[in-house]
């Protein structure tokens, strides 16, 4: 209702367009700097490709395989890294400035490549070959800006770290330090649309993790090609003139410098994606997907650092298998230990893949006896060489006659208690085991290699018992389910005596990897397993054990039986087991068993494979 003579004023909304929120210019710049880096580095990728590998090629001057020696699978590289490239242009709207290329022609890069085929490098279309349809954001690199701009630039080549250096490295960062600088940090002549609602965590997401098998057959052969490479520079005087083209054409960049850019890059995708998620609001459309493609990268770098290490630890057990000889101690000859052989690159007795953590040169002390010692994840050993001036330059080596001798026997880790640096000495450390009356007392030749070894022995001591009582707990053949009970609620006890076993034959593969057996049994009844010690190279052991369960069911407890083999340097061979009611075993009917349940009897069992074991059993009945 309106009363007269007043006049009602409405004040309505001023409907307007939609705005769009403020860029940050922070985050504008990290997507910027991503795109433009990742441009910058396939550039680099087409100039080895068009500039060195091609001519290498034309002119016969090495084949297909030398080629691929030398530069592995750099073709498939281009292929995942201009595929990346292209997608994140086509988000942001990417356009190159056709002024800064040389007559306006651009090249468009490789969808897919083959692992091995080389010759797709060769087949690159040239500048007068490339129709307009065929054009793309990606300026061949025989004539790129990023090229020209190189020339003014003469960057020094920083070399990789010595093998001396990473000797007594244990755990090596294989993708860790950049072994070479990056290229010059140039203005980009192409324009990119990037506001607040660019997105390029999902394309980021879908790239990534498809780049783990190329990268890491990449990185793990870089070692074994530079090699090749330096072989080459060596032996041929065309490949070394044809470097010295390549390196004019870059404006002093050497070759090298090029080839360890597929390392660099791949450790810095997850600086780059880091700086986009700093800038990047919670909020945002796009946060969740950066912050997902943060750990692709990571995971990236990760994976491909395992499978190295996984590769070289492989390729190291090999080596020894062939250089290090046993002796001729009474417990070890002919790759024997404990008439057992021991093959290194193989399941150690955890059931774990034996790994390599750490070696380099000891002196013992006080007589000074130059060793080698090698820390595994199951024993510790140590060998002598016949001289230590260059051991560094030829261990591991595929081709040198470099050969070791072991020095006693290995310590397993098990027995040893503890490893402590010296009060007195700042490169002494000792070793304190369960076998020897004194500590074995080793000098390093710096304070920090004396550290890395207590520190590393003392880790995977602790690690091998974990690895033990996960063993122990394990049933082998057989999984016993029922939980623990309260020994409130147990019937009888059994008083049970292992007495011997006969007829135990290991496998025909088994007999293969040691000279004798050495038996020992498991019994496991509810949740509780006892062993015996083991009998020493018998078939026939005799070992009179006592052990004592807890019973719940008279009739229904299960008595599972297990008889191993004991193995030092690889997982316990079973030699026969059988699982049992405890109702099977008593001698007489229940009824007729519970009038007399003292008395001992004696039963024999035959096991799965025919074996047998006796045991002797005595059930006494608690009072409730």
């Amino acid at each position: 209702m309106v009363l007269p003579g007043i006049t009602l004023i409405v004040s309505l909304p001023v409907l307007t367009a939609p705005q769009h929120l403020p860029s940050d210019p922070s985050r504008v710049s990290a997507i910027r700097e991503l795109i433009e880096t990742e441009q910058r580095y396939v550039d680099d990728l087409f100039i080895v490709a068009n500039d060195f590998i091609k001519p290498l090629n034309n002119a016969r001057i090495l084949s297909d395989y030398e080629i691929e020696q030398i530069f592995i699978n750099w073709i498939s590289l281009i292929a995942l890294n201009s595929t990346l490239l292209s997608a994140l242009q086509e988000q942001v709207n990417y356009k190159e400035d056709m002024s800064s290329t040389e007559n306006g022609v651009l090249m468009r890069t490789p969808r897919s490549a083959s692992l091995s085929n080389i010759q797709l490098a060769l087949q690159l279309p040239s500048r007068n070959s490339i129709s307009d349809r065929h054009r793309s954001h990606t300026p061949e690199v025989l004539h790129s800006p990023t090229l020209r701009r190189l020339k003014h630039f003469s960057v020094h080549h920083n070399r990789s770290p010595s093998s001396q250096n990473l000797a007594l490295k244990g755990n090596m960062e294989h993708l860790g330090e950049p072994v070479s600088p990056p290229s010059p940090v140039f203005q980009s002549s192409a324009s990119m649309t990037i506001n607040e609602s660019t997105k390029i965590g999902d394309i980021l997401c879908l790239h990534l993790p498809s780049m783990v098998n190329d990268y890491f057959q990449y990185c793990s052969r870089r070692a074994q090609a530079n090699k090749s490479f330096q072989a080459k520079c060596d032996s041929n005087e065309h490949f070394r003139s044809q470097l010295q083209i390549f390196q004019d054409k870059t404006g002093g960049l050497s070759l090298n410098g090029f080839l360890t850019k597929p390392i660099q890059r791949v450790t810095r995708y997850p600086l780059l994606i880091e700086k986009v998620l700093k800038h990047t609001s919670e909020k945002h459309a796009d946060y969740a997907s950066i912050k997902q493609a943060l750990e692709c990268a990571r995971q990236l770098n990760e994976r491909i650092n395992k499978q190295i290490s996984e590769q070289e630890s492989s390729s190291r057990l090999d080596w020894l298998q062939q250089h290090l000889t046993f002796g001729s101690d009474e417990n070890c000859s002919d790759g024997y230990l404990f008439d057992e052989l021991l093959k290194f690159n193989s399941l150690n007795r955890y059931h774990i893949q034996r790994q390599l953590l750490l070696h380099g040169l000891v002196l013992k002390v006080p007589s000074g006896k130059e060793l080698l010692g090698f820390l595994f994840n199951d024993f510790l050993l140590f060998a002598t060489m016949k001289s230590s001036s260059n051991w560094q330059t030829q261990l591991f080596e595929r081709r040198t006659n470099f050969q070791l001798k072991l020095y006693r026997m290995p310590i397993f880790l098990t027995d040893i208690i503890i490893a402590n640096d010296s009060l007195h000495d700042q490169l002494t450390f000792s070793i304190t085991t369960k076998i020897h009356d004194k500590p074995l007392q080793l000098k390093t030749q710096q304070t920090n290699v004396r550290t890395l070894w207590v520190k590393s022995i003392n880790n995977a001591v602790e690690e091998c018992q974990v690895a033990e009582k996960s063993i122990l707990a394990d049933k082998a053949m057989f999984t016993v389910t029922e939980n623990k009970r309260d020994s409130k609620t147990a019937v009888a006890r059994l008083l049970l005596v292992v007495q011997e076993a006969q007829d135990l034959v290991p496998a025909p593969v088994a007999a293969e990897r040691h000279r004798s057996v050495d038996p020992y049994c498991e019994i496991t009844i509810g949740a509780l397993t006892l062993k015996t010690s083991f009998a020493k190279r018998t078939t026939k052991p005799k070992w009179n054990a006592p052990m004592q369960f807890l019973l719940y069911n008279l009739v229904d407890d299960i008595i599972h039986i297990n008889i191993f083999d004991n193995e030092f340097f690889s997982p316990n061979e079973n030699l026969g087991s059988t699982s049992i009611h405890l109702g099977d075993l008593l001698p007489c009917p229940l009824d007729k068993f519970l009038t007399q349940p003292s008395l001992p009897f004696t039963q024999k069992l035959y096991l799965n494979n025919g074996a047998s074991l006796v045991i002797k059993c005595t059930i006494q009945l608690l009072t409730s």
